[in-house]
């Protein structure tokens, strides 16, 4: 079977769940399919209507092509002007591109710099079309009101919308997106500045400076359009793979008739590691940015209060390049960002993972990963892959996640050891070749 990819890049220069994974897949389906991956990649000084797609070398054992002068791709950090991102692609290249590869199948990641002119080619072409549900870019929570444009008139939303929020110009984006920058992204100095950047960013969100921040006319038109935009990009799609039921809820809100299967995701490389809990301080665990919807704030706040009866536990923050006042306390640590290849370690020294998010995660593989070395994991109500872990460590606010913290700390060589020992027996999906076993059987061929 011929199959195509579409995802944001390749690791390390795109990290974090989706491109792994779309890697991973597309490693283990070229064993026995021609796999070629498709990613957004620079765009022109001036614009242009035109899209390019050029073959890039890659040690991968699929094809890797990059598509020029694709609509920008925002990340998640937000939109600044809506015109840009649906700017009108022409037909012609994508048709060319799309003859001569000849995919059975276009395997979707994110809507991310992806023109609608593509699925409409596709479509034309009758090209079967599945969608990953890594995120929920593209769906805004106002449009499920009656009347979003009153409501599109500020940039106050959910955590769940990529949006609303004011993001970077499109020359900003102009540069995150050209080779120079993907080339430099990891020097020391790229690092110091996406640090202060970031930093503003956060000090930005919390304030809350321009959530209520009234729109232009013109402006407020084209992000109503820009969200019909995408649900009509959705609306092409033919099936879904929905990575967690919390997924599948929250899509159907949108799109009640979205044909699909909820099939958990994973990556390859997993294996199951017995840790031991030392007996000692109890060490508590944060992976992931640090930033208002991810909960990280919440955590930091209900950590300072525990500490003020328990004197039991170290905090380590994991995943970011941002400073907080919490770093400054003797018993908190900020190790940064870390290497995949040095998450073993990471995992090794945890005995509670906790996972706070505040918003919809569709999944979320740090809470597979950790329960794979038996971490205790706590996640929200909202974490995707709340499936894998014990109900009893499911919570709703700051409160009960404060309760079931203090659960451990009261009597932890007792219980956290009662906990791994329960893990130790579970049944974890990191068999990665039974997955993409039931993605091409469920998805593709049917």
């Amino acid at each position: 079977m011929k199959i195509l990819q579409y995802s944001l890049g390749l690791p390390p220069y795109r990290r974090g769940g989706l491109p792994r994974y779309s890697t991973d897949l597309s490693a283990e389906l070229s064993r026995y399919n021609e796999v070629t991956l498709l990613y957004p990649g620079k765009m022109p000084l001036k614009a242009q209507s035109k899209l390019k797609f050029v073959q890039r070398k890659s040690s991968q054992p699929f094809n890797v092509i990059e598509m020029e002068n694709p609509l920008p791709v925002s990340l998640g950090l937000g939109i600044n002007l809506s015109d840009p991102y649906m700017a009108t692609r022409e037909k012609e290249n994508i048709l060319l591109f799309l003859k001569n590869l000849k995919p059975d199948i276009i395997h979707i990641h994110t809507l991310m710099g992806l023109p609608i002119e593509f699925l409409e080619v596709a479509k034309q072409l009758k090209i079967k079309t599945v969608y990953t549900t890594h995120d929920f870019y593209g769906l805004c929570p106002k449009m499920l009101t009656e009347n979003p444009k009153s409501l599109l008139e500020n940039r106050a939303c959910s955590f769940d919308c990529m949006l609303c929020k004011d993001g970077p110009s499109i020359k900003k984006i102009r540069i995150m997106q050209s080779h120079l920058y993907m080339n430099l992204k990891n020097s020391f100095v790229m690092k110091k500045i996406r640090q202060k950047q970031k930093g503003k960013i956060a000090d930005a969100n919390l304030s809350d400076n321009k959530s209520n921040e009234k729109i232009s006319t013109s402006e407020l038109e084209g992000r109503y359009k820009l969200r019909l935009y995408y649900m009509r990009m959705f609306s092409m799609i033919d099936e879904f793979h929905f990575n967690s039921t919390v997924s599948q809820d929250y899509v159907k809100k949108y799109l009640p008739n979205a044909r699909g299967k909820v099939i958990n995701i994973t990556h390859k490389g997993l294996k199951r590691t017995i840790t031991k809990f030392s007996g000692k301080k109890v060490k508590i665990g944060y992976i992931g940015p640090y930033d208002e919807k991810k909960g990280f704030f919440e955590l930091t706040k209900v950590l300072k209060e525990i500490r003020k009866e328990y004197k039991n536990f170290d905090f380590h923050a994991y995943g970011d390049i941002i400073e907080n006042e919490i770093f400054t306390l003797p018993w908190a640590r900020n190790h940064g960002v870390i290497n995949s290849n040095e998450m073993d370690n990471v995992y090794n020294e945890l005995d509670i993972l906790v996972m706070p998010s505040l918003w919809h995660e569709t999944f979320g593989f740090t809470t597979l990963e950790a329960l794979t070395y038996d971490d205790i994991c706590l996640v929200s109500q909202n974490v995707g892959a709340k499936d894998l872990v014990n109900p009893k460590f499911i919570f709703f606010d700051k409160k009960d996640l404060e309760t079931k913290l203090i659960y451990f700390l009261e009597n932890p060589l007792q219980r956290i050891r009662k906990e791994k020992e329960r893990i130790i027996s579970q049944n974890l999906p990191i068999d990665f070749v039974k997955h993409v076993n039931d993605i091409y059987e469920g998805l593709y061929v049917n």
